[in-house]
């Protein structure tokens, strides 16, 4: 049985963002895109796939982390991720292909299984 996530995804570039949920897809979890903040933006969610080099993502990315810090973070950059004060479970530096983002995806999952949290939320598929 495969652990099926909810991946949430920001990435202020549209033809980035959709490969990225085309990618999460074809992975078999289920992709959630946030463009703009909501309060409930996290609802639901067991990884946070976000770009946080510009201003909404580096809001979004601390936001979540002081929201549920069990909440696994994976930077998309790039370059090398910027100094920020959220710990990413996981990095992606531009251009990835499918099994990395399936790796970091997984590290993610790791991540927080090992603070204790998030099984009760994943589906068998």
């Amino acid at each position: 049985m495969r652990v099926v996530a909810r991946i949430l995804i920001y990435e202020s570039y549209e033809n980035e963002r959709r490969l990225l949920v085309e990618m999460v897809a074809r992975l078999g979890h289920e992709p959630v895109v946030v463009t703009v903040p909501a309060a409930d933006y996290l609802t639901g969610i067991d990884v946070f796939v976000v770009e946080p080099a510009n201003a909404l993502g580096s809001v979004l990315a601390k936001g979540a982390h002081l929201i549920d810090p069990s909440l696994p973070i994976v930077c998309v950059e790039g370059q090398a991720p910027p100094p920020m004060d959220v710990p990413f479970a996981a990095c992606l530096v531009e251009p990835f292909q499918l099994g990395q983002v399936g790796s970091a995806i997984e590290r993610a999952l790791r991540w927080r299984a090992e603070r204790g949290v998030g099984d009760s939320r994943h589906r068998a598929a």
